[in-house]
C-alpha cells in the first residue's frame, strides 16, 4: 500500500494488487531459484513416506505434480483456478495475451491430471 498514490484507476484496485503480488512473487521465485533447498527436499521426502493416511498422499502427489509445473504455469493455474479470477483479469496481471493464459492454464490442468492418473 505504500504505493496507492501510482494507482491510477485503469484497472479494479483488485487486479492491481494482484499484479503487484505477481511481480513480487517473481522476483521471489527468481531469488530462491539461486539457492539451494536440499532439506526442504528431504523434508518433504520423509513427510511423504512417514504418512499412511491416502489423503496426505494425494495431497503430496498434487503438489509434487504442482511443484512440477513452470512458475509461470502455476502462477496462471493459481490465479484463475484457487484464486477464481477470469482469463482477462489474469492476462493483466501477468502481461501475457489472453489466449496465452487460457491455453496454459489448459495445458496445466491436463499434466496434473495426468499425474493423477498415474
Amino acid at each position: 500500500f505504500r504505493s496507492i498514490d501510482t494507482f491510477d484507476g485503469r484497472s479494479s484496485l483488485t487486479t492491481w494488487l494482484h499484479t503487484i503480488c505477481h511481480r513480487t512473487a517473481l522476483d521471489h521465485l527468481r531469488y530462491e531459484g539461486r539457492r539451494r533447498h536440499d532439506d526442504v527436499d528431504d523434508l518433504r521426502r520423509e513427510a511423504g513416506d512417514a504418512s499412511t493416511e491416502r489423503s496426505a498422499i494425494a495431497r503430496s502427489e498434487i503438489m509434487a505434480a504442482f511443484d512440477g509445473l513452470d512458475p509461470i504455469d502455476r502462477v496462471l493455474l493459481t490465479l484463475v483456478a484457487a484464486l477464481g479470477l477470469s482469463f482477462d483479469e489474469a492476462s493483466t496481471i501477468t502481461g501475457l495475451r489472453r489466449g496465452t493464459v487460457s491455453s496454459r492454464v489448459s495445458r496445466a490442468r491436463a499434466r496434473i491430471r495426468r499425474w493423477e492418473d498415474r
